[in-house]
């Protein structure tokens, strides 16, 4: 039988390259799922990525240009997103400002998120891609050292 758990307050919100991400529910405490609120400006977004989890994204405010292989689609508000395990996909903020809640399947989520907390791009590449090696999340963009990704 599962455990259940209840949190009541989560932790202060991280900075994801310009991304505010505040970890609802994470890790252990909330298996086999982790709840994220997303916030973010017009541009923001990661490049095109992969990791071993599933993800999902329901569209709270704004617009987001959700790309999936190669697949754009615009989400407004209300709109949902779900994303399986290995699927190469980046997302955009189109609208001044954007808020989504992502549930992924994995406490490497959140753990990620927090470990990139702070880091700047261009400045902290390096940085970012040994983070991102460590959660295996998989960015398809060369690395500062011009060996490519992938």
């Amino acid at each position: 039988m599962r455990t259940i758990h209840v949190l009541k307050a989560p932790a202060p919100p991280v900075n994801v390259v310009g991304e505010a991400i505040t970890v609802l529910a994470g890790g252990d405490l909330s298996k086999p799922f982790e709840m994220h609120i997303q916030e973010g400006v017009q541009g923001g977004g990661p490049p095109p990525h992969f990791h071993p989890w599933d993800e999902a994204f329901y569209v709270i405010d704004g617009q987001v240009e959700v790309t999936v292989e190669g697949k754009s689609t615009t989400v407004s508000a209300g709109g949902y997103v779900h994303i399986p395990a290995g699927t190469v996909h980046a997302y955009k903020n189109v609208s001044s400002t954007a808020k989504m809640i992502g549930v992924v399947s994995d406490p490497r989520g959140g753990q990620f998120f927090t470990a990139m907390d702070q880091l700047k791009v261009p400045q902290d590449l390096t940085r970012i891609f040994e983070v991102a090696e460590r959660y295996d999340v998989t960015f398809l963009i060369p690395k500062p050292d011009g060996t490519s990704t992938g």
